[in-house]
């Protein structure tokens, strides 16, 4: 479950949806019972950066601090971090004073894309600039419209001052928007009163598939209609038609390095319909629920099978459910040729992980007839001679990629996908 998570985070990845693209703005009520104010918290001042939130902390990788005129939650900008050059965990941060005991309700909205979380949080000093306490107040995992993030803080014994910040984990770019704070147990506070937390609804996951080759929805616990989000933003795409090249996969397919699908594959009229922690039965569910309606592709580029690890499926179930997705695709497409992708390697030597990759991939190469379904294994590109993995093409989660490894995925793909 723990690695499932971990391909969830940075994995919904690239697919934008608007279900809350029309919410309007929100903004907390004027008061005088707190002891300060937030500045600038819609970015209406500033130019290349928001007034009041250049501050920043790096841990590690490097960032860029803006205002986004572009992308926001409501009109003029946004405070937008993005990562350069890989992997960042890093903040922009405004610092406010304010006394220990301070009890307040921080409300605010934020975004993620590429393979980035965006954490929203409070970390409070010392007068001689120590830090005391670091509190998260939400997150947005990449993938998903903007997110609205609330809660209750009490600044603790010492606090002389603090920071409102949005840290960014990953790589790609993160969004703040309309921060806003009241006195704790507000309006937008506990329903119950100061100190208490209302219980949330009891989310229901649906049932789990019966095995790998079975088709099975798709769910994350902390976001329950993103999945069926992401579903219903495929199929208003396929509606759409005019398909040349379709990418079906999990978040390593959906990862792929923006500028490198533009070069490489929107030429070719490529779309992708990858989708962050999805396995076989879930590629299966897609495929019946209609992302192939009323297309016709010249090609299917299909890589899938890693995510079925984690809930114990064998190799063997893998290759059954791969081999189901093969055929749902052949007789959804039938004048379509399918290019089935080797699982990559990923993890270290020693996990046991990499000698069931090797197992599915060796079965499920004989999938290839020579005809409609061809079989490309370029996992061998991504190690070492000693079987160890090349460092610079993996994140440091060890499975996903680097925009170096995309582009050797690119240069593999290349021969087969000439017209």
């Amino acid at each position: 479950m723990k690695r499932l998570r971990n391909i969830l985070g940075p994995l919904l990845s690239a697919v934008v949806m608007a279900n809350a693209a029309a919410a309007e703005k929100e903004t907390a009520p004027e008061t005088n019972a707190l002891p300060f104010k937030v500045k600038n918290p819609s970015m209406t001042e500033g130019e290349a950066q928001p007034k009041h939130w250049t501050d920043k902390w790096i841990a590690s990788g490097k960032i860029s601090i803006r205002r986004d005129a572009q992308v926001f939650k409501s009109a003029p900008a946004a405070l937008a971090v993005e990562s350069i050059g890989g992997a960042a965990q890093a903040q922009a941060m405004q610092f406010i004073e304010a006394p220990a005991g301070t009890r307040f309700r921080l409300t605010a909205w934020a975004r993620a894309t590429g393979k980035a979380n965006a954490l929203v949080g409070i970390q409070s000093y010392t007068a001689d600039w120590k830090g005391i306490e670091f509190k998260a107040v939400g997150n947005a995992m990449a993938g998903l419209d903007w997110q609205r993030v609330s809660g209750e803080i009490t600044l603790p014994a010492k606090t002389a001052r603090f920071g409102i910040l949005l840290m960014i984990q990953g790589d790609g770019k993160v969004w703040l928007d309309d921060v806003a704070v009241e006195p704790a147990g507000g309006a937008a506070g506990d329903a119950a009163g100061a100190g208490t937390t209302a219980a949330k609804p009891k989310v229901v996951a649906p049932p789990k598939p019966a095995n790998a080759w079975s088709p099975g929805e798709g769910f994350y616990p902390d976001y329950p209609q993103a999945w069926r989000q992401v579903l219903q933003g495929q199929l208003d795409r396929a509606k759409q038609g005019n398909v040349n090249l379709l990418f079906i996969g999990d978040s390593l397919t959906q990862g792929w390095d923006k500028a490198l699908w533009k070069e490489r594959f929107e030429p070719l009229g490529a779309v992708n319909f990858g989708v962050g922690g999805d396995g076989t039965p879930q590629v299966l569910y897609r495929i019946e629920h209609g992302i192939l309606d009323g297309l016709a592709p010249k090609t299917v580029v299909l890589m899938i099978g890693i995510n079925n690890t984690w809930p114990g499926y064998s190799a063997a179930d893998t290759v059954k459910g791969i081999t189901a997705c093969v055929q749902a695709i052949a007789q959804k497409l039938p004048q379509t040729r399918i290019l089935l992708l080797g699982v990559l390697p990923i993890f270290d030597r020693q996990d046991g992980v990499r000698n069931t990759i090797k197992a599915i991939n060796a079965e499920i190469a004989k999938l290839a007839d020579g005809q409609r379904v061809r079989f490309l294994d370029f996992g061998d590109k991504f190690l070492n001679a000693d079987g160890s993995r090349i460092t610079e093409l993996y994140q440091p989660d060890r499975l996903h990629l680097t925009p170096k490894a995309y582009r050797i995925w690119a240069d593999a793909l290349a021969p087969l996908l000439t017209p």
